[in-house]
């Protein structure tokens, strides 16, 4: 019997796994991965995140390199691994979380490996774990490769000609940066695009988001609002150039 089990071995996993270490709680880690930082490890090669390294470091731990620079993916997941090891926090992988039900005060989780109990569970799985592809797509003839982000790796995957990239966010949009070097990119995207600077006098766009108190909106509130309703901006301007 656990005092807690969190399911999902991510930033927000080992961060509330520390807090959970810092106060002696009993507790354990699931995670359907084999290792942590998978999730980073699997994406496309190019990847470099547009948040700087000093919002990237979970507690306790300080992300090495310049602190406004930005972190590839190989770094994010040397950085993770390094933390577990760190703070010695227990993870079972390749444990996966099929069924849960509460009764009695207990939480008792099933997974491919057995059953568990606790007294609480923090569901730290993340948002994004289904792609989302149109059923339309289907339709589209087999002589058209296509290929979904969480997929693609690097230019070497696809067929000789042409491409086209549907989706602007900014995954989609470093992509069709490094494809556009390469061969003719085309970019579908049902809004106009707003871009961002990553950098303002040497210092991240994050950082000064921080100073004006921008990261700590209400969703609910008035300007909250408004910047949901905006969408999310393509930060830098690579895209804007390659376009």
């Amino acid at each position: 019997m656990y005092d807690t089990i969190v399911i999902g071995a991510g930033q927000a996993g080992l961060a509330t796994a520390f807090y959970l270490k810092k106060i002696k709680h009993n507790f354990l880690i699931l995670d359907k991965g084999k290792e942590v930082g998978e999730s980073w490890k699997n994406r496309y090669d190019s990847l470099v995140l547009f948040t700087p390294r000093m919002y990237n470091a979970l507690p306790g731990l300080t992300l090495e390199g310049e602190s406004h620079g930005f972190p590839t993916k190989d770094e994010v997941v040397k950085y993770l691994k390094q933390y577990v090891k760190e703070f010695e926090l227990p993870i079972q992988f390749l444990t996966e979380v099929v069924k849960m039900h509460h009764q009695e005060g207990i939480f008792t989780v099933e997974t491919n490996q057995g059953i568990f109990q606790s007294k609480q569970v923090i569901i730290a799985s993340g948002a994004f774990q289904s792609p989302r592809i149109p059923s339309f797509a289907s339709n589209i003839s087999k002589d058209v490769y296509q290929i979904h982000s969480t997929q693609y790796k690097n230019p070497s995957q696809l067929k000789e000609g042409n491409v086209l990239v549907v989706g602007g966010g900014n995954s989609g949009a470093q992509i069709a940066v490094e494809l556009s070097k390469e061969r003719e990119t085309l970019f579908a995207i049902s809004k106009k695009i707003t871009y961002l600077p990553l950098v303002i006098k040497k210092k991240s766009i994050f950082w000064w988001f921080d100073k004006f108190g921008i990261l700590k909106v209400n969703s609910n509130s008035f300007f909250g609002k408004a910047i949901q309703k905006k969408g999310d901006p393509i930060f830098g301007y690579e895209l804007k150039e390659a376009l």
